[in-house]
């Protein structure tokens, strides 16, 4: 039994792990999103026993795994506790990565990482120079499971008396800490957060989760490095940011502030009328840091209760997402800063973009320009779909498309318990889900043939542009 298990262990290791980052990644978060889609349809899933129709499953099995939080089934009254034990599983092991999670359990179980392994995390990760894959690895997963562990606690005080016993109390906070720090936006309330709207501990913790989960390992760990000297060694040479730590931070502290401004203006005339400042400013707030990829909520989201404007600018906050190396998902706010830097280098007349006293790679420059230009076509092709298959407002459409592709998790309507959403277009939210989770350039380059590199240079052709 043991050795078959061994076999079944290797087998599968082989499938997930393959030979580039960009196939690993597809494969280990598709095989995930069978497994939990399996697990899922099963009786024991749901609270009335039933068989879980196999599209529903797949879609909340996506949604979890690439942590985006729009549904089909109501996550407290559809799935029963085992189900959503499930679903909480699929949320931490998309958070983290499915590649993270599986090499810190083989290098768990093993001790080490085969060279192969190794080099493909290596690829995927990016760590910093002089970092191991292995030293990344595991402050990721101890820096996850701490914040995550900080966050229950703080949410079980803040809700003591909101529900019938200790233990119930226990089960929401860790729920909530776990998915709010992956970005999931999964909630077992039917109105997500609203009825803590006016609650600022848990808007704190829940906002700072977030942000957390979405700026990126490697700029936590670049934060906590300079703090640490800071505060313990102060001798020496400073560590400095680098620059990819300062453009995720700038582009990320802009984007909410704008989100606060944006959504406080507009929404102090609609869902925001008559409240309270200080509901209104938390409220503002909380939409800024959720609508950037986590789909919490505590304004009502629906179609005619947002002003268009607020809808136009959470998609635009959608669209961008978190940083990258988190849970977040979208375009990333680094993309945007260089996309920015590269229209001002132009604009300046420079050949090339800088940043922070720095030069930015042509290379990187393309590789932004490709995810842009892919993740358009990616939503206008499954904008298009749902345009045909689905009898809904194109507001309502576009929204719901925007935030399956930035795994954010608000929805105006076309998806939620009892939505009226086909088969067909249930599917091309989770195509959706699938390309904004990984990114359209992931899924291009895990199809694509690896070539050797070119020898030779082609002469320069001249094309007219603008």
């Amino acid at each position: 039994m043991t050795d078959k298990l061994r076999r079944i262990g290797l087998a599968l290791q082989r499938l997930t792990f393959q030979s580039s980052a960009a196939r690993t990644a597809v494969s280990s978060f598709a095989l995930v999103i069978l497994l939990g889609a399996l697990l899922l349809i099963l009786p024991i899933s749901s609270r009335q026993r039933v068989w879980t129709h196999p599209v529903d499953a797949v879609f909340t099995s996506t949604s979890a795994v690439c942590v985006t939080g729009l549904i089909v089934q109501s996550t407290p009254h559809y799935w029963s506790l085992f189900g959503q034990i499930v679903i909480l599983a699929l949320i931490q092991a998309g958070g983290l990565g499915i590649m993270t999670m599986g090499a810190f359990t083989l290098i768990v179980v093993h001790k080490r990482l085969s060279m192969r392994l190794e080099s493909v995390m290596s690829d995927a990760m990016e760590p910093p120079t002089g970092e191991s894959v292995w030293g990344l690895v595991r402050f990721i997963c101890m820096f996850t499971f701490f914040l995550e562990a900080v966050g229950a606690v703080v949410l079980y005080f803040s809700w003591r008396g909101a529900f019938p016993s200790a233990l119930v109390c226990f089960y929401h906070s860790v729920f909530h800490s776990v998915s709010a720090f992956c970005n999931a936006g999964f909630s077992l309330n039917d109105s997500s957060l609203a009825d803590f709207s006016a609650s600022v501990p848990v808007n704190i913790v829940i906002c700072g989760l977030i942000i957390l989960g979405g700026i990126g390992f490697v700029v936590v760990q670049d934060l906590l490095k300079r703090l640490r000297w800071r505060l313990l060694v102060r001798r020496g040479k400073r560590p400095r940011l680098s620059t990819h730590t300062k453009l995720a931070l700038t582009v990320t502290a802009i984007l909410l502030l704008v989100g606060f401004v944006g959504v406080y203006v507009m929404e102090s005339h609609a869902t925001l009328r008559g409240a309270p400042i200080k509901e209104r400013v938390l409220a503002s707030l909380f939409q800024s840091v959720t609508a950037r990829t986590a789909g919490f909520n505590t304004v009502n989201t629906g179609m005619g209760a947002l002003a268009p404007a607020t809808a136009f600018l959470l998609m635009a906050l959608m669209y961008v997402g978190g940083s990258p190396g988190s849970a977040a998902g979208g375009i990333k706010t680094t993309t945007l800063g260089i996309m920015v830097a590269s229209i001002v280098a132009t604009l300046r007349g420079r050949s090339k973009a800088h940043l922070f006293h720095h030069t930015v790679p042509e290379e990187t420059v393309h590789r932004v320009v490709s995810i842009i230009l892919l993740s358009l076509v990616a939503l206008g092709a499954g904008v298009f779909i749902l345009l045909i298959t689905e009898d809904a407002p194109f507001q309502e459409v576009l929204f719901d498309a925007f935030s399956a592709f930035g795994t954010v998790g608000l929805t105006q309507g076309l998806t939620g318990p009892g939505c009226a959403c086909s088969v067909a277009g249930r599917l091309a939210l989770v195509a959706l889900m699938f390309i904004g989770r990984l990114g359209p350039l992931t899924l291009v380059l895990s199809v694509a043939q690896l070539k050797e590199p070119e020898v030779y240079e082609l002469p320069e052709g001249h094309v007219m542009v603008g």
